[in-house]
């Protein structure tokens, strides 16, 4: 009887995994599909597989170019945004004064606030942005900065001063101190920032839409789309290019998954 409740608890669990992984296999078993079958939109085992409808989505839709452009994307914003962030937060942490607590309200602000696209594009216009990779990059860095740095110093808080002072006495300079001892402290933090922005990055289709017009620099998910029209839409080579397009962000979650949750601050100093 004392195991009752983890039961019910174990159970619910598994349905709700369930429940997760429902829509995940209405798009797996879509995408193997073909064009007449797949009109249906059903769970249904198809009656034939398509796995032709893979290579279609690469013939047809320039996949791997919109690949390389969220890779681009993704990859650049997201280390940009962590040596940022880390080092905005470590300021914020360590010099305690009213300039630093209001730059972090500002921070929080911008987590709360939602974007205006209008001013942005403006702004992005202004600068010559547009079309641009080092545009959307610097776009999606300055989005991602005030969760992330929030994210930092709630961990750089509990990090003891003490590692600060022996590195002083050792003879480091601020910036070796940061990147010699802390920072590499810092790693699940750092590896949990860049999955949750990866994904995020990975997975965006507003930026993209507002801020890129040239197709040859589509990401994945704006990409999609081309497989919708007012005409004719071709389902199963949505369902197949989007079951590719989870493939990355289940890699980087795999890799990054062990890091997450781990301490890296425990026995850093003894005595």
């Amino acid at each position: 009887m004392k195991n009752l409740p983890n039961r019910i608890m174990e159970i619910l669990l598994w349905v709700v995994s369930l429940i997760i992984f429902i829509p995940l296999y209405f798009v797996l078993i879509n995408s193997v599909k073909s064009a007449t079958e797949v009109q249906a939109m059903t769970i249904k085992w198809p009656s034939s597989f398509h796995f032709d409808n893979y290579s279609e989505v690469f013939h047809t839709g320039d996949m791997l170019k919109a690949f390389m452009n969220s890779s681009i994307f993704s990859i650049s914003s997201i280390l940009l945004t962590s040596i940022l962030a880390a080092m905005a937060a470590y300021i914020i942490v360590r010099r305690k004064s009213r300039i630093n607590t209001s730059i972090f309200n500002l921070f929080l602000v911008g987590m709360i606030a939602p974007m205006n696209m209008v001013t942005t594009f403006k702004v992005m216009k202004a600068l010559d942005f547009i079309n641009t990779y080092h545009g959307l990059i610097l776009l999606y860095t300055a989005s991602f900065l005030p969760f992330t740095i929030f994210l930092y110093i709630g961990f750089i808080s509990n990090l003891p001063a003490d590692l600060d002072e022996a590195a002083t006495v050792d003879g480091a300079s601020p910036l070796r101190r940061f990147y010699s001892i802390i920072f590499p402290i810092l790693k699940p933090v750092t590896v949990t920032g860049m999955v949750i922005n990866f994904v995020n990055c990975w997975n965006d289709f507003i930026f993209p839409l507002y801020f890129v017009t040239q197709t040859q620099k589509w990401g994945t998910v704006l990409l999609l789309f081309q497989f919708i029209g007012a005409f004719r839409s071709s389902y199963e080579l949505l369902f197949a290019g989007a079951m590719l397009i989870v493939i990355p962000t289940l890699i980087v979650y795999l890799i990054g998954q062990k890091h997450i949750i781990a301490g890296m601050t425990a026995g850093a100093i003894k005595g």
